[in-house]
């Protein structure tokens, strides 16, 4: 049986958006205590971490390209927060270094007051369902990239990545 379409004003869909975007504005306001935005933040941690690479796109919870995190970087050292080897390679200013602490505890007890709340298992029920959700969504997604290329041209398929990564194995053998 087909699931029923909900209205655009399901009371579940209005509380998460409503709870993810009072989570972004308490998240940007306790960024903002130290001068940083959660872009520069995961930048800082992406650098922090040795996961970013000069040049290349930053791939962490937001896709920063190359000219954002350039501009960034920028203002992440004019602001102190970073300094740079005499090959370009930033890295966190030593001075920088408690203020970052300080942030990270910020950002660890924004956690905790947001979920601390909820039950071991209620927090293991919402992870659950939201997990599932974003599961459908992919799916979504993948259905309305199948649907356009067919409309696009009725001759065409789209083959999910997985299976296209197999046969062109198979035919590289």
């Amino acid at each position: 049986m087909q699931p029923k379409a909900l209205d655009t004003h399901e009371p579940v869909v209005l509380a998460l958006v409503e709870a993810v975007t009072a989570w972004q504005g308490a998240l940007e306001q306790t960024l903002g205590v130290s001068g940083l935005t959660y872009p520069k933040w995961l930048l800082l941690r992406a650098i922090r971490h040795e996961e970013f690479v000069r040049g290349k796109p930053c791939e962490t919870a937001i896709f920063l390209d190359v000219a954002q995190s350039e501009h960034m970087l920028r203002e992440l050292g004019d602001d102190g927060w970073l300094s740079f080897d005499a090959d370009g390679t930033p890295r966190i200013a030593p001075a920088s270094v408690a203020r970052m602490k300080r942030a990270a505890q910020a950002i660890k007890a924004l956690h905790s007051v947001s979920a601390g709340q909820f039950s071991t298992s209620e927090r293991a029920a919402l992870s659950s369902l939201l997990h599932r959700m974003t599961t459908t969504l992919e799916d979504h997604v993948a259905r309305h990239i199948r649907h356009a290329a067919w409309e696009r041209d009725e001759m065409s398929m789209v083959v999910p990545d997985e299976l296209r990564r197999v046969a062109q194995q198979a035919i590289a053998a």
